[in-house]
């Protein structure tokens, strides 16, 4: 009964609010300088590059356009993201028009989703997200996640190759593979796959553009192929350390409030 309930919850939620809209089309892309120094970076150097330029990223606020597609339906709406490193994500969805039909807010360990036009608030645990919001906002390393600031860990040993135009780093058993772009030194894609050889996570990032003096992505993409599900994100605008942000999800009084993790 619960997994029934929940289920149920699932699709009516995020589903419950989509309308579609408008796609960006891709913009120019930066121009691409390859360092004199490759394809001779070592594992050190490579890590160091990828998370030089964001160390002072604190937070961010993104206007942004997200699709996303389940075994249980999908569709693509409009987001204003928000999200402070360590701390909380925001995100209102909208059709357009002025018209917000739900809020999430995502801590470090619960979460909560507003239906705004169903008038009831679904909360839980982080680990019960799963069908209700899409997996960019449920991440380990949100944050990274969002921005695209992936790096491979520290304390793994990794390989690394290379051919005329990235580097590629695996871990000693295969399963993890990063592909980073060093004219950008920025990873372009993420795989990540089980003891059985098959993918469960893949994640693609690209279009990259500068904001105030950070290399970002625009175009982000989530996979979890043995789930079915997908997600992407087109950043129309990206601030990075704005003065204030806000958090609240302000439910009204008369909002039906429902656990999923009961």
């Amino acid at each position: 009964m619960a997994a029934d309930k929940k289920r149920l919850l699932a699709v009516c939620s995020l589903a419950g609010v989509i309308l579609f809209a408008g796609c960006s089309g891709p913009r120019p892309a930066l121009e691409r300088e390859m360092p004199s120094a490759f394809p001779h970076h070592t594992v050190y150097q490579i890590r160091s590059l990828l998370t030089s330029s964001s160390d002072s990223l604190t937070s961010f606020r993104a206007r942004s356009s997200l699709a996303y597609q389940t075994p249980d339906g999908g569709g693509s709406f409009s987001a204003d993201i928000r999200d402070r490193r360590g701390d909380s994500l925001f995100v209102s969805i909208s059709p357009g028009l002025g018209i917000e039909a739900a809020r999430a807010l995502v801590t470090p360990d619960s979460f909560f989703f507003y239906d705004r036009i169903k008038n009831r608030l679904l909360f839980g645990a982080l680990s019960d997200t799963s069908g209700i919001l899409p997996e960019p906002f449920t991440s380990e390393d949100l944050f990274g996640s969002l921005l695209g600031l992936q790096a491979p860990a520290s304390d793994e040993s990794w390989s690394v190759d290379a051919d005329d135009a990235f580097y590629y780093l695996r871990d000693p058993e295969g399963l993890t593979e990063y592909v980073i772009d060093p004219a950008h030194w920025r990873v372009v894609r993420y795989e990540k796959r089980n003891s059985s050889g098959e993918v469960t996570h893949l994640r693609r990032f690209s279009e990259f553009d500068d904001f105030s003096g950070v290399v970002l992505p625009r175009r982000l993409e989530f996979e979890q192929p043995l789930e079915g599900s997908r997600a992407s994100i087109y950043y129309r605008s990206i601030t990075l350390n704005p003065q204030t942000l806000r958090f609240r999800l302000d439910v009204r009084d008369s909002t039906e409030r429902i656990s999923v993790s009961e």
